[in-house]
């Protein structure tokens, strides 16, 4: 009755009822399901590996039982599966007020029992003499030697620092990440279960206006971390002292004793932990006593270390004194806080990250070459950018096709500026006039990028830290040239850097980048899994839900894997296909005549008489290698323009490293466009008069007599260089140079390469390259040895 009905005019046309919808709106997909499921992937945004899986476990719904029908069902499966950080409260005195604070953690015996327990992980607990893994240097090896002889160590590395978790920085949290020392670095560095974990959860201070930038505020905060952190290692303090008994993976009980061999932390982390007054004291180093003012100076280095022991008799002979004058004196003999003090010096490691490459060189001698150069007008720092744009891109190797406006950015982007900065800058540099103490900094920062680059690497001898030491000498003494009188505690820290390698094993094992990695997954869960108030115990979830489905992925792996291997051994039982070889060839590409091949580079002179010189080729193979399968010495190849060989874009080289002795693997491009840019990789070749540089030019394999020959047509940078340079010698550097011809062009045999390497071009000479011996550890050892050989 209170209806309106609205009555249209004939003449109108419209019609009185809706339309009839499409039958099957979802076109084009094929039904309404697969539109939902695509529908679902773009919203989460998932990556094509994530969306495969979804549309794979679809399709296995029609064959399996899906038991799950809402978030409420996931959510409890988690929880069943899952034994989350406890929370706990710590009082600190402030003034006449008890201060309470929440702290989460994880007991650390049952987090590594876990690991001893596991099938895969707890058999590769072992022990290997180089000075690589935490388990062969000297601090394990004491603290075994005071062990039972039927006990074995249990080594913790600990990280802890501040992390923001929105974008701006306004909410932080502090995790706690620890690692299992005696693991192998892949897998106790890697991702998964062995891998980093969460294990605390620290309360962070607010500043309070009634006590901000007091001693005694100081010292609370201090007082705060240290109590907390005694919560987190609360598990393993019995076991330190008289073991505990654990079955491991084998069902085999051992004794363990458990120590904190490494604490990883920056600069600022290892103040609060060493319990010292940090950068504006008179002894701001957290490990040894070298006054404020000798800071400028690396080395020699003779100062006394700092110990547990002498800092506590150091608080007691301060708290004893009555006059308060008197005894803040006693302890700023040492730079030393009045807080109950942990015994941390030992475990205290050096941090590559942030006092190497963010520290000395991103913080200070970057931005001094910036300002240094900005001097000398817009032309130089404009040639630093495009010199930086020319050098050749390669794998894992961020590209930058400028730099000199770059004042801030992270970790990693900073490495590679220091990696390359002497290719790219050198020639805007010269050792004279005005430029010549921008020079002068280039040199330090070469000399400190040696320093750097024996720090980095993966294992150790005695030659590498002699090495090490001697870079370390040389670079003090090029820092003393510098005007520059620099004096803080980054700078100094470097003394004790080849002390602790010999101590704790190659820095990866304590340097805090793969920690601050953790930090990552913890902002993603902030983002997505909390409702942004009292965050912590959220996001301590969503991460103790991530561990849980590692823990679970793998044993499905595993499951999966072992059904996998007897399906293909009750088929084909004989069946082995070998996984070791020197050299091979990818990105395959349509079979073409010889004739073709040259049609197709009529431009190019490297290509120019390209079947004769192949024919010229494969008729001197024994004079090419000893190393390789020979062609019949009464046979000649005799190929015609026809005869067709098969291109290749893409050469896998596997060869033994210099650093670890282990197979390593380099990914080469020989292809017009590769991303966009055409990309020709340089190589280093083996022949019987010695080793050469050339640069790929084309891949090829082609059969003679019925033989499969991987080929590769390559321009040789083999042409006499003359006298080396004074500024060679001052920046390291291998000169080479191309042939001077244009039909300079050769081939090889595929298997004569040792391995790939990057040549910066020399903008002071056209034709000139340098090797850039700062992409990796192993280019970077192989160029001393060539340098010894040479007489450098």
């Amino acid at each position: 009755m209170d209806d309106i009905r609205t009555e249209f005019h004939p003449h109108a046309r419209i019609a009185t009822r809706p339309p009839r919808p499409e039958c099957q709106p979802w076109l084009p997909f094929g039904c309404q399901l697969d539109f939902e499921v695509a529908e679902l992937a773009h919203e989460a945004a998932l990556t094509h590996e994530q969306t495969t899986r979804l549309i794979r476990m679809v399709r296995r719904s029609r064959t399996e039982d899906f038991t799950l029908t809402n978030y409420v069902d996931v959510r409890n499966m988690w929880e069943a599966a899952s034994h989350c950080l406890t929370p706990d409260t710590i009082t600190v005195l402030l003034g006449d007020k008890d201060m309470e604070y929440t702290v989460y953690f994880r007991p650390l015996w049952e987090w590594a029992v876990d690991l001893l327990r596991h099938p895969i992980i707890s058999p590769h607990y072992s022990f290997v003499w180089f000075i690589d893994e935490p388990w062969t240097v000297d601090a394990f090896w004491e603290c075994q030697s005071q062990m039972p002889p039927d006990a074995k160590p249990l080594a913790f590395i600990l990280y802890a620092d501040k992390a923001k978790l929105s974008s701006f920085g306004r909410e932080k949290g502090y995790p706690v990440i620890a690692r299992l020392a005696n693991l192998p670095i892949a897998i106790r560095n890697g991702n998964g279960v062995g891998g980093g974990r969460v294990v605390g959860w620290l309360p962070l201070i607010k500043d309070d206006p009634k006590h901000r930038g007091t001693l005694r505020f100081a010292n609370f905060r201090a007082a705060v971390w240290h109590t907390a952190f005694k919560k987190v290692l609360a598990s393993i303090v019995p076991p330190s002292t008289s073991g505990r008994w654990a079955n491991c993976w084998d069902n085999i009980a051992r004794l363990f004793y458990t120590l904190v061999l490494i604490l990883s932390a920056d600069y600022e982390e290892q103040a609060i932990m060493s319990l010292t007054c940090g950068v504006m004291s008179n002894f701001p180093c957290p490990i040894c006593l070298i006054p404020e003012d000798q800071l400028s100076s690396i080395m020699p280095h003779n100062y006394p270390l700092r110990t547990s022991q002498a800092t506590s008799t150091l608080l007691i002979k301060a708290r004893v004194e009555h006059r308060k004058g008197r005894r803040e004196a006693i302890l700023k003999s040492q730079a030393i806080r009045d807080v109950d003090t942990t015994d941390v010096h030992r475990a205290l490691s050096h941090d590559r990250l942030h006092v190497d490459i963010l520290g000395f060189f991103g913080d200070h001698m970057w931005s001094e070459l910036q300002l240094l150069i900005g001097l000398l007008g817009r032309d130089k720092v404009a040639q630093v950018d495009e010199n930086f744009d020319a050098l050749p891109r390669w794998r894992n190797l961020i590209h930058f096709d400028a730099v000199m406006a770059i004042t801030f950015t992270d970790g990693s982007k900073y490495e590679v500026i220091f990696k390359l900065l002497t290719f790219a800058a050198h020639a805007v540099l010269p050792n004279a006039g005005e430029s010549k103490l921008a020079y002068l900094l280039l040199w330090c920062i070469r000399a400190y990028l040696e320093v750097d680059w024996y720090a980095a690497l993966e294992v150790h001898t005695t030659k590498t830290i002699a090495a090490g030491r001697a870079a370390l000498q040389e670079f003090s003494e090029l820092m003393d040239r510098y005007i520059k009188n620099w004096s803080f505690p980054k700078k100094h820290l470097v003394a004790h850097l080849f002390d602790d390698i010999m101590a704790k094993g190659a820095t990866r094992n304590y340097n805090t980048m793969p920690n601050e990695k953790c930090h990552g997954p913890l902002k993603a869960s902030y983002q997505y899994w909390t409702n942004f108030k009292d965050v912590a115990p959220q996001i301590l979830r969503a991460d103790h839900w991530s561990l849980v489905s590692e823990f679970i992925r793998g044993r499905v792996d595993e499951l999966d894997t072992y059904n996998t291997q007897m399906a293909e051994d009750e088929t084909d039982p004989d069946t082995n296909v070998p996984s070791n070889f020197h050299v091979r060839f990818g990105s395959k590409q349509p079979k073409k005549s010889l004739e073709t091949i040259e049609e197709q580079h009529v431009d190019n002179p490297s290509f120019r008489h390209f079947c004769r010189k192949l024919n010229t080729f494969l008729n001197a193979l024994p004079a090419v290698t000893q190393h390789v399968n020979m062609l019949p010495s009464d046979n000649h190849s005799h190929m015609t323009h026809s005869e067709k060989i098969t291109e290749f874009r893409f050469l896998k080289v596997n060869y033994e490293s210099l650093v670890d002795f282990c197979q390593t693997t380099d990914y080469l491009r020989c292809s017009l466009s590769f991303h966009n840019f055409p990309r020709y990789d340089c190589i280093i070749i083996n022949t019987t008069t010695g080793v050469f540089f050339a640069q790929l030019l084309f891949l090829f394999t082609c059969n003679v007599n019925s033989t499969p020959y991987p080929i590769a047509l390559v321009r040789p940078y083999d042409a006499p260089v003359g006298r080396r340079l004074q500024k060679d010698k001052h920046l390291k550097f291998w000169h080479v140079r191309q042939q001077p011809r244009e039909t300079a062009s050769e081939f090889i045999l595929a298997e004569s390469i040792i391995r790939g390497v990057a040549l910066a071009p020399d903008p002071t000479t056209v034709g000139d390259f340098l090797v850039m011996d700062t992409i990796d550890s192993d280019i970077f050892l192989r160029m001393k040895q060539m340098h010894l050989a040479a007489g450098h």
